[in-house]
């Protein structure tokens, strides 16, 4: 067995994965449905999330494992986050780093390994996504693809945790961004490949026309955050097999993003079954809180046709909660030269978040500051003062659900 060694980044990259708090309980929430959907998906008795910290192998989810932590020195993610591109061992016992490891010749006796590494938004590999099977295999195409696009949303969602701490370092950095923009700004091709995929063609022309109005870069601004989420799915995906979850996903997310480009939103994640997505940003419109709320109720009747179709293949009706919020957030390319992702940052997002999380199926919730902006637009079917999971005020939130919703 060769042990890892370790990175000359060592003493930045811990203190990276320090500050991303990886244990808390609503990120072990989040990562359990990453690893319950990814061994759906590939077949795998094994699937992981592992960070490595100074003398430790910590794991934070984890499916066909029966330990939380092991040595560093016998860990695969400890090769792994020396790379910047997936570790793939199709049989350990004809690698020399792996043949008499302990995870190796016992329980779990791995076999085969597969590890993506995690990086903070420094660029500092903290941990990996892994997967591994008690026997040799090599992955088909369609499981790597499936393995990279987990991790690249794993990774991404990680980054996140650390954003809103960088808020200052962002206005630090505005001059470098603006730098950045400028070389951006002269390709409209640059803002095709990067929206594409994420806003309706309308609001991307009207990015590319205003190029010049729009500070991608960092700045702040009043923005409408949606977040929608499939209640109930846990069990869908434990009960279903990879095939049919992930043909049950599709249609759900082809007739949801065809909704959310009607009503110019811009979908900023897609995690598992959930949907982040902004409204007046990166390009401002026109009332953007009725525009979100517009889009939650199309949303919401959307549902009928996605559940017909579910129907007529025999396929498990689904239901969504929606939880919406208006306020400021920081808003900006964000990463570097190599690595850049349009992103937003601000406890206003994790409110929108909240405030989803109470909801019941087909429900739509929205917070007291987005309804001060529209209340001369809308009439809410009720409304009530809680508290929610982060913030020690009670908020007040309005149910604006259609009534005749069936």
């Amino acid at each position: 067995m060769i042990a890892p060694v370790i990175p000359e980044n060592e003493e930045e990259r811990l203190a990276d994965l320090i500050s991303l708090n990886l244990s808390a309980a609503d990120r072990k929430e989040q990562f359990d449905g990453v690893i319950m959907i990814l061994s759906k998906c590939i077949d795998v008795p094994i699937a992981y999330i592992s960070s490595i910290a100074s003398e430790k192998q910590n794991i934070h989810s984890s499916c066909g494992l029966n330990f939380e932590s092991s040595d560093r020195a016998t860990s695969f993610c400890g090769h792994t986050i020396l790379q910047d591109d997936i570790l793939i061992i199709e049989d350990t016992l004809e690698d020399e780093r792996f043949y008499d490891n302990p995870m190796v010749v016992n329980e779990p006796n791995i076999r085969f390994y597969a590890g993506h590494p995690l990086s903070s938004v420094m660029g500092n590999n903290i941990g990996s996504l892994c997967i591994a099977d008690s026997v040799p295999r090599k992955l088909k195409h369609t499981e790597l693809s499936i393995f990279k696009m987990m991790g690249k949303l794993l990774n991404e969602r990680i980054r996140m945790y650390k954003l809103v701490d960088l808020q200052k370092q962002i206005r630090a950095s505005k001059n470098h961004l603006e730098e950045l923009n400028r070389e951006l700004l002269e390709s409209n091709q640059f803002y095709k490949n990067l929206f594409g995929q994420y806003m309706s063609e309308s609001l991307l022309q009207k990015v590319v026309k205003n190029k010049k109005e729009t500070q991608l870069g960092g700045e702040e601004r009043d923005v409408t955050v949606l977040v929608s989420d499939i209640r109930g799915f846990s069990p869908i995906s434990e009960k279903y097999s990879a095939k049919t979850v992930i043909e049950v996903l599709n249609i759900y997310f082809e007739e949801m993003i065809d909704i959310i480009h009607q009503h110019d939103g811009y979908i900023n994640e897609i995690l598992g079954d959930g949907i982040l997505m902004i409204f007046g940003a990166p390009n401002e419109i026109k009332n953007s809180a009725l525009n979100a709320v517009q889009c939650a109720r199309a949303m919401q009747k959307g549902m009928r046709k996605v559940n017909e179709k579910l129907g007529i293949r025999g396929l498990p009706i689904l239901q969504m909660g929606i939880g919406i919020n208006s306020g400021n957030l920081i808003v900006g390319n964000i990463g570097s030269k190599r690595r850049m992702k349009y992103g937003v940052v601000g406890e206003n997002i994790n409110i929108a978040s909240r405030i989803e999380a109470l909801t019941i199926p087909k429900q739509i919730l929205i917070s007291e500051a987005l309804y001060e902006k529209i209340s001369d637009a809308i009439q809410p079917i009720g409304s009530i003062r809680t508290k929610i999971k982060g913030f020690h005020k009670s908020i007040k939130i309005y149910d604006v659900s259609e009534v005749n919703e069936h």
